[in-house]
């Protein structure tokens, strides 16, 4: 399982990632939060995010299921592969799309 600090992962700026490597992962991990973000609201959110593993090389075809935890972590959980994570440190970021965050 993962668990992570999005803030760990992202520039000064906290809007990208700090170094080139984290670019598609950050990409992933803004989709989660956006997606979550967006459904909380009651808004909808489209399709929520493919998983982004490759068990055995070849990628997954997983989707992946979203949901806030008691603290306010976001959960996700892949069905196909299982890979799953917890996000902390997304909040007032610029995927926050709550009611009154929208930046």
């Amino acid at each position: 399982m993962w668990v992570i600090d999005i803030r760990h992962w992202l520039n000064e700026q906290k809007d990208g990632p700090a170094v080139p490597q984290l670019k598609l992962k950050v990409k992933k991990l803004a989709e989660i939060i956006t997606y979550a973000t967006l459904c909380d609201r009651g808004l909808s959110a489209g399709k929520a995010p493919k998983c982004w593993c490759r068990p055995k090389r070849k990628p997954c075809k997983g989707i992946l299921q979203i949901q806030f935890e008691i603290d306010d972590r976001i959960h996700w959980f892949c069905p196909e592969c299982e890979d799953e994570g917890l996000i902390h440190g997304w909040q007032g970021l610029i995927w926050d799309l709550r009611e009154g965050m929208m930046h």
